[in-house]
């Protein structure tokens, strides 16, 4: 058996933990105490695909604002041929 709070393998059947004196029926019984939550509806997708969206927003924007900036330019003159 492994302690939950720092991870030394006890025997099996110890009251205790040797290394950080936790006592597993008290741990036990407290975290049956605890509500519990239900499951999260984010998914660890959504993170990425929200990042991605706006990344291609910021370009596109970005596309657009280049443009409009390079369409008020003046035309660049060009040497004539010798």
């Amino acid at each position: 058996m492994k302690c939950p709070i720092c991870g030394v393998d006890a025997p099996a059947g110890a009251v205790d933990c040797a290394a950080c004196g936790i006592i597993f029926a008290k741990f036990k019984k407290k975290l049956e105490s605890l509500p519990v939550t239900p499951a999260s509806r984010f998914q660890p997708w959504m993170g990425r695909a929200l990042a991605v969206v706006i990344v291609l927003a910021w370009m596109a924007g970005f596309g657009l604002y280049y443009r409009a900036v390079l369409s008020e330019m003046p035309a660049r003159k060009t040497a004539a041929p010798r």
